[in-house]
């Protein structure tokens, strides 16, 4: 009996190997990220190689999947789990760009766009050449035709204000920068922030500041946040600032972490004095919130006393029995 010889391709098991070093390129860039072993440059390249290595993988794959159908012969197995690791390579440079896209925001952003908190401590970083160059071309030629085609989200009102951010507004409680800063070191704490620098209050109602420094949970990207209390006639005006140190946005950004410590400062009054009011700063209506109320309306006349406050003689009228008259004109 003849025996046909079997047809073999080689691109079944090269697309196996090159889509398992795609996902360890991919895996390894992200385990070095978290733990802050690489820099966002490094882990946008390895991101970026891995993606063009699961591409590779993936049309080798193919490329075997129609021998084999033609041809026959073995290799369906290692060309469709060439396939599956393609895709888990292609996953990661998906998520990081998808979140770039669908969720833009700010690299710095504060609830006082005309005079921010200041950040009293600054990382000492490298640069970030790549990952500039990308964001920026993101912004000026991806974002705005993706997410905001009549660009009305880059229109700023006259005040600074970003129309992306109507929430992220200065705020009023209704009690001493003491007690606002205590709440907000707590707010701090609860969200598993880190001191870096802090002013506290020398008196009750003296200006104070905080900031911190925090880090994503998914990727370890980490970010500064600086609170500022200043007195106010309401009783403590508080601003907020956060600032990103790199471009990359994961599942939270400024915005987020700004809304996040807002709440929990909240949260933390709420706690410990009950339901406390607080006020959200719009200037167009300041003035008229702080101004104080009339007791009564304004009186055409003049009131004079109807008698002499000291009197020398015995018999003087007494204060009491006698009533105030109004002088006309």
């Amino acid at each position: 009996m003849k025996r046909y010889a079997i047809y073999r391709t080689a691109s079944a098991p090269a697309s196996r190997k090159l889509g398992a070093v795609g996902v360890a390129l991919a895996v390894a860039a992200f385990l070095a990220m978290r733990f802050g072993l690489i820099e966002a440059d490094v882990f946008v390249l390895s991101l970026i190689g891995a993606a063009v290595i699961a591409i590779a993988t993936l049309a080798l794959a193919g490329f075997a999947c129609k021998r084999i159908w033609l041809r026959g012969g073995p290799g369906v197995s290692a060309a469709l789990t060439g396939i599956l690791f393609s895709l888990t390579a292609l996953a990661a440079p998906a998520v990081v760009i998808g979140m770039l896209v669908v969720r833009p925001g700010t690299q710095d952003l504060s609830t006082d766009r005309q005079e921010p908190p200041v950040l009293t401590v600054l990382p000492e970083t490298a640069g970030q050449p790549f990952l500039g160059w990308l964001d920026k071309t993101l912004q000026q030629h991806v974002l705005p035709s993706a997410t905001d085609p009549d660009g009305e989200a880059r229109a700023m009102t006259d005040t600074g204000a970003d129309p992306r951010f109507p929430d992220i507004v200065s705020r009023r409680y209704r009690i001493s920068t003491a007690q606002l800063h205590a709440a907000g070191v707590r707010a701090v704490e609860n969200l598993n922030w880190t001191v870096v620098d802090e002013l506290p209050p020398d008196l009750h109602d003296e200006a104070t500041r905080l900031q911190a420094e925090g880090s994503s949970r998914l990727l370890g990207l980490k970010h500064d946040v600086a609170l500022r209390i200043r007195p106010d006639p309401v009783g403590a005006l508080l601003d907020v600032r956060s600032r990103a140190r790199t471009p990359l946005t994961e599942l939270s950004g400024n915005a987020d972490h700004i809304r996040g410590v807002l709440e929990e400062i909240d949260s933390v009054l709420l706690e410990t004095y009950g339901d406390l009011s607080r006020l959200a700063v719009d200037e167009t209506t300041a003035e008229e919130e702080l101004q104080a109320e009339t007791v009564e309306e304004p009186r055409e006349t003049v009131p004079l006393p109807g008698f002499k406050p000291y009197f020398d003689e015995d018999d003087a009228p007494v204060p009491g029995v006698l009533g105030l008259t109004d002088l006309e004109g």
